[in-house]
């Protein structure tokens, strides 16, 4: 099995924050080179063009950002299909709710 960055996937976050309690709001965003570099992190470009997060044809990445409510003061987090991928691996996912803690785990504060 296969994560990656897509409003399904999304979805399934925010559905899993709600059901466990945690509070974060997952969307997918586009961004330039630029944004992401800024957002993401340099070295994440490359996997993005080797996972699919980055589209060709319109010169733009994307990635799961992770928003958090306002009395946080937390910034955004954002979620590669790389990233997700590594976490996937290192917890050993089996089922749904080995993908639900996992989840949790990467975007609860």
């Amino acid at each position: 099995m296969k994560v990656k960055v897509s409003k399904v996937f999304a979805k399934f976050i925010n559905d899993t924050a709600k059901e466990l309690g945690f509070k974060c709001e997952a969307s997918v965003v586009t961004m330039s080179e630029r944004g992401y570099r800024l957002n993401v992190g340099l070295d994440a470009m490359l996997d993005a063009q080797d996972n699919g997060d980055y589209d060709w044809g319109e010169n733009e990445y994307k990635a799961i950002r992770l928003d958090y409510p306002e009395e946080y003061y937390a910034m955004p987090q954002y979620l590669t299909t790389a990233s997700l991928n590594r976490e996937f691996r290192s917890r050993h996912v089996q089922d749904a709710d080995d993908l639900k803690r996992m989840i949790r785990n990467m975007c609860e504060i």
